[in-house]
Parts: C-alpha cells; sequence; structure tokens
C-alpha cells in the first residue's frame, strides 16, 4: 500500500451558513457541512485540493499549491472570519504505509504558506494515520 494525503483550508465557527461564505469570498468550496449533520458540531466551509496516493507525498508542494490558489482571497477571507467569528485552519491530513520500502511524506511549509496563515489567522492541524501494508 502507498501513502496518501490531502491538504485542506477550512473555516469553522457556529453563527454562519457556508453558502455565505461563499458569496462573501468568491470562492466555490470543495465541501460544506452544517451544525446538525450527522457529526458536525459546528458548520464548516473548506476548500482544498484533490487526496493525492503515492509512495512519496510532499506536504510543502501540496500546502504551497493550495495557499497560491487561496492568496487572491486573503482579504476577504480574514473579512469573513471577522463577520462571523470563525476559525481557520489549515488541515493536512496523512494515510502513512508501514511498508518499510516506501518514504515518509515530507511534512513541513514553505514560507509563502506561513505568511499567508499569519497573514489570515489560521492555525495547522495535521493528523497521522498508519494503513497496513
Amino acid at each position: 500500500m502507498t501513502n496518501s494525503g490531502k491538504v485542506y483550508f477550512g473555516l469553522y465557527g457556529d453563527n454562519f451558513e457556508p453558502d455565505e461564505i461563499t458569496e462573501m469570498i468568491g470562492l466555490e468550496p470543495t465541501s460544506t457541512k452544517r451544525k446538525g449533520d450527522p457529526l458536525p458540531k459546528q458548520h464548516s466551509w473548506k476548500f482544498g485540493l484533490d487526496e493525492i496516493e503515492a509512495n512519496y507525498i510532499d506536504i510543502y508542494e501540496m500546502s504551497s499549491e493550495l495557499v497560491s490558489k487561496l492568496k487572491p482571497f486573503s482579504s476577504k477571507i480574514v473579512e469573513a472570519k471577522k463577520k462571523f467569528n470563525l476559525e481557520l485552519v489549515l488541515q493536512v491530513v496523512l494515510w502513512i504505509s508501514t511498508d518499510e520500502t516506501i518514504s515518509t511524506p515530507a511534512i513541513g511549509f514553505e514560507s509563502d504558506v506561513i505568511d499567508f496563515l499569519d497573514k489570515v489567522g489560521a492555525t495547522i492541524d495535521i493528523d497521522t494515520y498508519l494503513t497496513e501494508s
């Protein structure tokens, strides 16, 4: 089994409708959830890249690609954060193979990603899971 991973940017809060965020920011999300859906404790609006499955996963590259797509909307993201009291998170999810012949993912962030996260006031969350080979 190979490694797989995905990176997305999430906006979370209790007092907004995901459609309002889409209209305000001017960017279509890749997914949304509303508080009260089967599990969510909060509303969410997410914009992310497709999941990648490969022997080598490069989070530096994936997060930079995501941020390059989000940067043009940074002022609107900040505006939405303030208006709706949102929590902003760059989310990294990795499924790491236990096969010792497969490289572990490169986990880190370029300065452009760190600058963007600082500008919008976001945090980083990394979830890792092991997969049997």
